[in-house]
C-alpha cells in the first residue's frame, strides 16, 4: 500500500504545552515533527534539549527540524552566536536540522545583493555545522519583499558547495507565492505543506491564510507533492498551517486528520 510521511510543524499548537503536541501527533499516528522558536511555547527558550529528547524517545517520535534561524543570509556575530547555540541545542536534543529563513523586510532587493548575501552566509554556516551532526535546510520564503524568493538560486549555490550539509525546504506556499516551477528532490531535505482556500483568490496572500489542504485548495499542492513523490523524494511532508482560526478549531483532530486522507486518496490515484 502507497502512502507518504507525514509530519507536524509546532505552529500547529504554539500555545499548548509540547507534551499536548505530542499526544496530538501519536494519536493520529504522526512519527516526526518540527519544533520552533517564534512561539509561546518556546522549547529552545526553556534550554532543556535533554528532557526533549526524552519526551521524544518515550514516543517514539523524531523532531525533524528547529524553526529556525532567522535573517540567516544577513550574516554577523549574532546570527553566528545564535546559530552554534541552536546546534548545541540539535546535537543534545537528538534533531536533525537548522531550518534556515531569510531576511523578508523587502531592504534587499537586488539580485546581485541578494546571491552575495547567499554565499557568504552559507560559507559562514557551513564552516559551523561541519562540527555538529545537523543539517542546514534553507527556506526561500515567495512573498515580493523576500530577500530569497527561489530554490533555484539556493540550488546553484549549493551544488557550488559541494556539500551534503546544506539542503533546500520545498515549501508548497511558498513555491506557489514565488510562481516557481522547478523542483529539486534530490536537494529538497525537507516539504513544507499547507493550503490555502479558493475564497482567498483575489486577495495578497499571507502566512495567516495557511490551513489544511483539501478540495479547496488552490496552491495545487496535490500536484506539488505528487511531482515531488514520484520523482524520489523519499523525505517528511510536514503541516505548516499558520491560520489562528484553524489551531483554536476544537475538532482539530479529525480537520487534520481528514486533510492527510484527502492528500493521500488525491495521490495515489
Amino acid at each position: 500500500m502507497n502512502s507518504i510521511s507525514f509530519a507536524l510543524n509546532q505552529i500547529l499548537f504554539p500555545d499548548s504545552p509540547f507534551k499536548n503536541f505530542i499526544s496530538f501527533s501519536k494519536k493520529l499516528n504522526v512519527k516526526a515533527i518540527e519544533i520552533r522558536n517564534d512561539i509561546k511555547t518556546n522549547l529552545i527558550e526553556e534550554n532543556d534539549p535533554i528532557k526533549i529528547a526524552n519526551i521524544c524517545e518515550e514516543n517514539s517520535i523524531k523532531i525533524l527540524s528547529i524553526n529556525a534561524l532567522q535573517k540567516f543570509n544577513l550574516w554577523n556575530k549574532d546570527r553566528e552566536k545564535e546559530l552554534i547555540f541552536l546546534c548545541k541545542y540539535a546535537d543534545k536534543a537528538n534533531i536533525d536540522s537548522i531550518v534556515l529563513v531569510p531576511l523578508n523586510d523587502g531592504s534587499i532587493n537586488s539580485a546581485k545583493e541578494q546571491i552575495q548575501l547567499l554565499e557568504e552566509s552559507l560559507k559562514n554556516i557551513l564552516r559551523i555545522i561541519n562540527d555538529f551532526n545537523v543539517f542546514g535546510l534553507v527556506e526561500p520564503l515567495g512573498f515580493s519583499h523576500s530577500s530569497l524568493r527561489f530554490k533555484s538560486l539556493v540550488a546553484k549555490v549549493i551544488n557550488n558547495y559541494q556539500s551534503n550539509k546544506l539542503k533546500i525546504v520545498h515549501d508548497t506556499f511558498h513555491h506557489a507565492l514565488a510562481d516557481e516551477n522547478e523542483f529539486f528532490p534530490s536537494l529538497t531535505g525537507l516539504v513544507h505543506i499547507s493550503g490555502v482556500s479558493n475564497n482567498y483568490k483575489n486577495i495578497k496572500l499571507l502566512d495567516s491564510h495557511r490551513s489544511i489542504i483539501d478540495d479547496k485548495d488552490m496552491l495545487q499542492n496535490i500536484n506539488q507533492i505528487k511531482k515531488l513523490y514520484n520523482s524520489n523524494y523519499q523525505g517528511f511532508f510536514s503541516l505548516e498551517p499558520f491560520s489562528n482560526s484553524l489551531t483554536k478549531e476544537k475538532n482539530i483532530f479529525e480537520i487534520v486528520k481528514n486533510s492527510f486522507n484527502y492528500i493521500e486518496s488525491n495521490l495515489f490515484i
